[in-house]
């Protein structure tokens, strides 16, 4: 595909057909609640991919695209990056699991060590929420304690869920106890009111700006005073906003952390990384899957941390996506727009200022106008980038916004120009897009 802006109306006949029969065999039609064509703009948004390479996929109907969802994050190097692929070939020449250890469950510690600052040992797991919740255990079989502190979405184990999903048992709650993220004043009065009982405090990336080092260190600061262990959901931030995480980017070390998602480029893979002391609880505490030593996605790890080690990845994501950024907020100010781009530029988040009546249909209409023109954004964010992502690929997107935009003013979705969303939200009853949109698990 050229760089020039797509035009024409975006056929969707294969995605639609595939998607009637997937609602007829799969509960709520897909394996991922996020990636429910609902959650986009149904009808005029793709629903079945059929191949991907670099920072492009198609669909089914041949439509090709950017892509800045990249499976929800996991895609940090790029769709088929050659020296994954071939190391996970080169795995498979000797096999994917088996009844004795394989070497790659010690190359992929010892190159997770050198990256993650807290991490002294390693455990691995499939997928996100598998790992925080092996975290949680951890913590509890570390202090012999039971409560935990939480600010975020942690996955959708019974652990995280209870009180929030009836299918699980709502005395589970008492035991997990959310704070509201960067509120010190609130997380130091809950562990005065559980002075003694709280194990850890979770917690992931302060998206507002003005937190971040001062945050996380009033966290830790707090957990010493109190006996508890700090856990990092590093999950949807780690390999992205630096190699090691916030823990890196911010210089603040915690007991525990989570990573899964770019860590092996799209392979499942997922750990809980840690100071040697706290990580020596799991040897006892049961905690045990059978495809924890799978091979193929330990190989797709150490590939992944060579390329990290070798090339300006991170440096990239940074570049990549501020130029994303500043393109995105510079043509939604010229359409008069009120959408902002904004945090953490490998990873940033887009809001919409508008009366919360009008903010969905905003969202599909931007969605639905951008895959149109041939780029794939996520309603809320996060711009994943990849390294993979040129300039030419970000210079089509924001050309296709731009486009998007137009649409959106025309359509009534225009106002004062002021894209600060966090300064023209307020009193108004207007309703800003979510900060930082939950990660799949």
């Amino acid at each position: 595909m050229s760089n020039s802006v797509r035009t024409g109306t975006l056929k969707l006949d294969q995605s639609l057909a595939l998607w009637r029969e997937a609602e007829q065999l799969i509960p709520g039609g897909s394996q991922t609640n996020s990636k429910r064509p609902s959650a986009y703009a149904f009808g005029k948004y793709p629903i079945f991919a059929s191949r991907a390479e670099g920072c492009r996929i198609w669909d089914v109907d041949g439509n090709e695209y950017v892509d800045y969802v990249n499976g929800l994050g996991p895609i940090t190097l790029g769709y088929r990056y050659p020296a994954v692929d071939d190391a996970i070939r080169a795995q498979l020449e000797q096999g994917i699991v088996s009844g004795l250890l394989w070497p790659a469950e010690v190359e992929a510690a010892r190159g997770l060590s050198e990256a993650i600052p807290c991490a002294e040992q390693v455990r691995y797991f499939k997928g996100g929420g598998e790992a925080t919740a092996a975290a949680a255990r951890i913590a509890r079989a570390f202090t012999g304690r039971h409560v935990i502190l939480n600010a975020g979405y942690r996955g959708w184990p019974d652990t995280w869920s209870a009180g929030r999903d009836q299918a699980v048992p709502p005395d589970i709650a008492r035991y997990v106890v959310s704070f509201r993220q960067g509120d010190l004043a609130q997380l130091a009065q809950l562990l005065d009111e559980r002075k003694g009982q709280v194990a850890a405090i979770f917690t992931d990336l302060p998206y507002d700006a003005s937190l971040g080092q001062a945050y996380l260190q009033g966290v830790q600061d707090l957990a010493r005073a109190h006996g508890a262990l700090v856990a990092y959901d590093e999950i949807v931030n780690g390999f992205r906003l630096a190699r090691g995480g916030m823990q890196e980017h911010f210089g603040v070390v915690p007991d525990l952390a989570c990573f899964a998602k770019g860590m092996a480029n799209g392979m499942p893979l997922a750990a809980v990384a840690g100071q040697a002391d706290v990580m020596a609880a799991a040897k006892d505490a049961l905690i045990s899957i059978t495809y924890g030593g799978e091979a193929l996605s330990l190989a797709a790890c150490v590939a992944v941390l060579g390329e990290y080690q070798r090339k300006p990845v991170i440096q990239h994501l940074w570049r990549a996506g501020q130029r994303l950024m500043d393109g995105l907020n510079a043509a939604a100010a010229a359409h008069h727009v009120p959408f902002r781009c904004h945090g953490f530029a490998p990873m940033s988040a887009m809001a919409f200022t508008l009366p919360s009546e009008k903010v969905g249909a905003a969202w599909e209409l931007f969605l639905a106008e951008c895959a149109q023109r041939g780029a794939l954004m996520r309603r809320g964010g996060l711009n994943m980038m990849t390294f993979s992502h040129q300039d030419s690929d970000v210079d089509q997107t924001i050309r296709a916004a731009a486009e998007a935009f137009d649409v959106l003013r025309a359509a009534g979705f225009a106002g004062s120009g002021d894209t600060d969303a966090n300064d023209a939200a307020g009193a108004s009853g207007q309703q800003v897009g979510p900060a930082a949109p939950r990660q799949e698990r």
